[in-house]
């Protein structure tokens, strides 16, 4: 018989030294949702601007605020779980429902189709994130529950590790493969795929939905029992109501003593534990709105900065990737080497040491992302100004042509072929410009030009006719090269240019005077008109404007290439430090920040202290939108100093207060000393006692 009980207990012992094979079906569902949601949220702000005509302003708040409300749904996720269906059910529902928001913004995606696209795609944006709202906040706490406790404790540890890291990898793969579904592979006439971008993550998403709903025979599922969010919430409410209506009976006391009439005592010392932590982190908010920018403004910033890393082209929305890698290399290195070093020389022990490291490097991101953007910004076109009009003039004929007018001290001679700039005619509302023209080959002698105020104002200088357009002298959104082709009359056939890497012909032209701008690759090209080649080797270069005037000289036809607006020229490479530094400071702060918080909260707060804290990152994002309305007209490298100096000052907020913050442990030990030294006193005055009463019966005996 005892040998029976021992086999048996050596069996289970057995068992729980091995994770729960069903924990793997879990663990690859979240790594699939995770790949997804990364997957999508790459490029969205590209393609909010690029595609649906948003301005840069608009498509980052619109970027915040779909992923603050990422961060506010799982709140109520929680409690949806909790209270009514349970994480399970709770979890797939939530999954269709993502389904059904990625897939109404992949379709709308697709410009055949003609799909209010702003409409369905903040729809599509507002589902995804009440999808993520479920899954996110019960995925964790449900694989949790399929640990047998206190048994598997430490398996459950490893869990929560294997389940970061494995989340960490599907951001990375997911930060890898979008950038490049969307730049490299061209669909539905465009020379992007974003239905492609956006519908990979749906089979992604689809295939969690297998996955996870293959183990619904093997989960341990357990009964909704409440949510302790919810009783936190009620409990801090009534307290501050009596607070406010002054019907608290001890002045003296705490606040939330007035709630003992509903709440126990150890509840409430649970909540007054939980709000000394949460103050610790009123700061929070500030660095999850420097932290979610990674997505946004740097987004924004490298799609004007030259991606060429010899014969490979970096995609603005690429470089992200550098975050997990940084974060997941910078966890291991930390905790083997560099937390054990600084430790020898007493460095770094202390959880809230790191957070203030982390928040100063955090605000050094943002001062190298300034740095970064005011070198960049010697390479925008310079655009129309108030007070100003833009004067171009481009010579189509085989001759120079010499222009002058003396009000406006203008006068220069425009070879052929080639063109005059101002950009500085000063000009109020509308200003006629009275032009003497004097050249060989053209018929025009004077012509009177109308200069708008604000606006760039093109000629187009042919043999017997000058014609007029509105410029755009702005780069492309996408970074793709654009061109617009000026035509001489004289020119009756038709013109082709190839792409000399495809051989294929890019654009194909009528004779028409003045074309429409394209976006083109990237690429060397060559011009045929009428089939005979007249142009080769056109370098043409991501963010560049370029003119090409087709004309025909006395024997045969002619080109040239005109540049308009600089190409990108400044290395995408510089936002490398700035990636870098954010990721040190998101290890330091975001990593170190939730596990104190998780550590130092009461044992049956954690959920609570778990839901604010996701809170935090949707204020972040508040933040975000809040300053850029307030900062419309503001440059964006004074944005960025601003931001760090937010950051700064907020680590001095939390210097200040957490200079007395006293840890859980210690406070357990200080709570354990008063009862040992209670016990000890009780122990003496019963010793006392019992030796007085003695005496006492020992004298009467004797009296006997």
């Amino acid at each position: 018989m005892c040998e029976i009980m021992e086999n048996n207990e050596n069996q289970r012992n057995k068992r729980n030294d091995h994770f729960p094979k069903i924990i793997l079906l879990i663990l690859a569902a979240e790594f699939c949702e995770r790949m997804s949601y990364s997957g999508m949220r790459v490029f969205l702000t590209l393609y909010l601007r690029n595609k649906l005509d948003y301005t840069d302003d608009e498509a980052k708040e619109i970027y915040h605020m779909f992923n603050g409300m990422v961060s506010l749904c799982p709140v109520f996720g929680g409690i949806v779980a909790d209270n009514y269906l349970g994480k399970y059910r709770t979890i797939l529902y939530m999954m269709f429902i993502y389904v059904l928001g990625n897939s109404l913004v992949a379709v709308t995606a697709i410009p055949q189709l003609m799909f209010p696209g702003r409409l369905c795609t903040l729809l599509g944006l507002f589902l995804i994130a009440i999808g993520t709202g479920g899954i996110r906040p019960c995925v964790t706490a449900f694989g949790g529950e399929q640990f047998a406790l206190p048994e598997q404790e430490r398996l459950l540890t490893l869990y929560f590790s294997i389940l970061y890291f494995n989340l960490c990898v599907g951001s990375l793969i997911a930060k890898t493969l979008a950038p490049i579904f969307r730049g490299d592979v061209h669909c539905f006439g465009d020379k992007d795929c974003y239905p492609l971008a956006f519908g990979a993550p749906v089979i992604v998403i689809i295939i969690s939905i297998v996955v996870f709903v293959c183990g619904r025979r093997h989960y341990k599922i357990k009964d909704p029992k409440g949510n302790i969010v919810v009783d936190f919430t009620k409990c801090v409410y009534l307290g501050l109501k009596l607070k406010i209506t002054k019907r608290s009976q001890n002045k003296h006391s705490h606040w939330l003593e007035s709630t003992r009439h509903k709440y126990d005592n150890k509840f409430i010392c649970d909540v007054k534990r939980t709000l000394s932590i949460l103050k610790l982190f009123i700061v929070t908010p500030i660095f999850w709105s420097l932290l979610e920018q990674m997505g946004s403004s740097w987004a924004l910033q490298a799609s004007r900065m030259d991606g060429r890393l010899g014969s490979y082209m970096i995609k603005p929305d690429q470089l992200i990737v550098l975050s997990p890698i940084s974060v997941m290399s910078f966890i291991a290195l930390s905790q083997k080497y560099l937390y054990p070093c600084l430790a020898k020389w007493n460095l770094l022990t202390n959880p809230l040491n790191k957070l203030k490291v982390g928040g100063i490097m955090a605000a050094l991101a943002f001062v190298a992302s300034a740095s970064v953007e005011t070198y960049l910004k010697t390479t925008y076109p310079e655009l129309p100004q108030k007070g100003f009009s833009q004067l171009r003039i481009f010579n189509g004929n085989h001759c120079n042509v010499t222009i002058y007018n003396e009000a406006k001290n203008i006068s220069y001679t425009i070879p052929t072929l080639s063109q005059f700039t101002n950009t500085k005619i000063n000009v109020f509302n509308k200003e006629s410009v009275h032009l003497n023209f004097l050249s060989n080959c053209s018929q025009i002698k004077y012509k009177e030009l109308i200069l708008e105020e604000n606006k760039a104002n093109s000629f187009f200088l042919t043999k017997n006719n000058i014609y007029i357009y509105d410029d755009n002298i702005e780069k492309s959104k996408s970074g793709f090269p654009i061109i617009r082709f000026l035509i001489t009359d004289d020119v009756k056939k038709p013109i082709e240019m190839y792409n000399m890497k495809t051989n294929n012909i890019e654009v194909n032209i009528s004779t028409k005077n003045i074309n429409d701008r394209w976006e083109v690759f990237r690429s060397k090209y060559y011009i045929k008109v009428g089939g005979r080649e007249i142009l080769h080797n056109i370098q043409l270069e991501s963010g560049g404007v370029y003119n090409i005037i087709v004309a025909k000289d006395t024997t045969d036809y002619i080109a040239n290439v005109i540049l308009v607006t600089e190409p990108n020229s400044i290395t995408i490479l510089l936002l490398i430090p700035q990636f870098i530094f954010l990721s040190i400071a998101e290890v330091m702060y975001a990593v170190t920040g939730s596990e104190l918080a998780f550590r130092e909260a009461p044992e049956n707060m954690k959920a609570v202290v778990g839901s604010i804290w996701i809170l935090m990152q949707a204020f972040g994002n508040i933040l975000i939108i809040i300053f850029t309305r307030l900062l419309v007209n503001v440059q964006m490298q004074t944005q960025f100093i601003m931001y760090a100096t937010l950051m700064f000052l907020s680590m001095l907020i939390f210097h200040y207060q957490s200079r007395n913050y006293k840890f859980a442990e210690k406070i357990e030990d200080e709570e354990l000393q008063e009862m040992k030294g209670h016990s000890k006193y009780n122990t003496y005055e019963v010793e006392y006692k019992f030796n007085d009463t003695n005496s006492e019966e020992l004298n009467d005996l004797t009296k006997q």
